[in-house]
């Protein structure tokens, strides 16, 4: 299982992710797509959870999540199709 920063941690708090929730968000996590931000350099992913797109960012190791927040539809498109996150698995 991924590590969380505390960071990460408050997030899922401010957004009500806890106990059974947070159980559901991180299975959501381990179906997301990689992509890596050619903007900050940072790697993250994509994942739909609760009819949503959501990102984490992951540390530069890899193993831990720093930050999480949901998104739009509009945003991971623009993004993707923009080249600001580049996905190697497609």
């Amino acid at each position: 299982m991924l590590q969380l920063s505390r960071h990460a941690v408050d997030k899922l708090a401010t957004y009500g992710i806890q106990g059974a929730r947070l159980c559901s968000w991180h299975e959501a996590l381990q179906t997301g797509d990689p992509f890596l931000d050619i903007c900050s350099g940072a790697s993250g992913s994509v994942f739909w959870w609760e009819q949503r797109p959501w990102i984490v960012i992951f540390s530069q190791d890899g193993v831990r999540v720093v930050t999480t927040y949901p998104t739009d539809e509009r945003t991971v498109t623009n993004r993707r199709g923009g080249g600001r996150w580049i996905f190697p698995n497609t």
